[in-house]
């Protein structure tokens, strides 16, 4: 039995013990238990190893993090949604929910004990002393933090039962693993010497992602090298020296809009600085225009998978000569976001 496995049997295990208890553990527990008959508990495992206690139905919820909003949206509850992140700003309906926190790290605790929601689900990024204020005021907290393809099932699945939507859950479940199995088949041929050098740039110039992180699980599964998987640090900031000795075969930046300004311009102007850094004129990755951004949407949360597809093209074009990450990102639209125009996520 895998972590995974591991996880949620535990998780689901729990959730009948405790139901158990409330009926027949302690004196009176039926007659409360017929006073919210339509109640039940579920107990789910966090990714902060946390069992946090739900009580259903969960009809409003504070969502931190940008992906967990989204998935929760795909899954048919964004509008059990009361309070959000700054960052929860996609789809377009969110933008009409109360900002009750910057992001996990920075939540205003007395707005979300004052509308007190069913459920707030946080990042990684949340404290321990923020989970425990809102814990002791009474509102079950979740946790989870990472949500790359093959590791955001297991959230989807949390979120399906506890908003009662285990069908869609289903449908977003079955969406992921008939892509993530395509790309396994794909690259499971290739030698180490096929897999290209990338260097992933986070937010800010040579800051990157080491091993473990989101990037890193994306680019491995797609058959790349992350050229900092092996440094000390989690997050580094790398020497632009350093760089040009490695010499990466593609770079990617991750980009964001937290103004109004158009993505797509974000997106244009920050590959195009990249390019005209002068001391990363000889870098092959520069050389070859093997230079791409990417909307965070697509490197985390239910969006991840088309960030996988995006990446697998750039990495090996020939390999997945078959496959359009565009076309297989308007169907993730239109099967959980209710369509629309696609913006720009990529480029070029």
């Amino acid at each position: 039995m895998d972590l995974k496995e591991l996880r949620q049997m535990t998780g689901r295990v729990l959730g009948i013990l405790l139901i158990a208890l409330i009926f027949v553990g302690f004196p009176g527990a039926c007659e409360d238990a017929t006073e919210g008959l339509n109640e039940k508990i579920v107990t789910i495992l966090d990714d902060d190893g946390q069992s946090v206690n739900v009580t259903m139905p969960v009809e409003t919820i504070v969502s931190m993090g940008s992906y967990n909003s989204e998935l929760i949206y795909a899954l048919g509850g964004g509008d059990r949604i009361i309070g959000r992140c700054s960052y929860s700003n996609y789809p377009a309906p969110l933008m009409d929910v109360a900002v009750v926190a910057k992001s996990s790290h920075k939540p205003d605790l007395e707005a979300i004990v004052k509308i007190k929601p069913d459920l707030v689900v946080a990042d990684g990024m949340l404290t321990s002393d923020n989970r425990k204020e809102m814990e002791d005021a009474g509102i079950p907290v979740l946790v989870y933090s990472s949500l790359d393809p093959k590791t955001v099932v297991t959230v989807v699945e949390d979120l399906g039962i506890l908003l009662e939507k285990e069908d869609r859950a289903n449908e977003i479940i079955s969406f992921i693993n008939q892509y993530q199995s395509m790309i396994d088949e794909h690259v499971a041929g290739l030698e180490e010497t096929d897999k290209p050098l990338v260097f992933f740039e986070w937010s800010k110039p040579y800051y990157s992602m080491g091993k473990g992180t989101n990037f890193d699980n994306l680019s491995v599964a797609v058959g790349g090298i992350n050229i900092v998987a092996d440094q000390k640090v989690k997050y580094p900031t790398v020497d632009p020296e350093w760089l040009v000795e490695i010499d990466p075969d593609v770079i990617v930046r991750s980009v964001s809009a937290q103004t109004d300004e158009n993505l797509t311009e974000i997106m244009v102007r920050t590959r195009n600085e990249i390019l005209s850094r002068p001391e990363l004129a000889d870098v092959t990755a520069i050389k070859d225009g093997r230079v791409h951004t990417m909307a965070s949407f697509v490197t985390y949360g239910i969006g991840s998978i088309i960030g996988e597809l995006y990446l697998a093209k750039w990495f090996h074009p020939d390999l997945f000569e078959d496959i359009d990450p565009e076309a297989v990102h308007q169907e993730l639209l239109e099967k959980f976001f209710g369509g629309g125009p696609q913006e720009m996520w990529v480029y070029p």
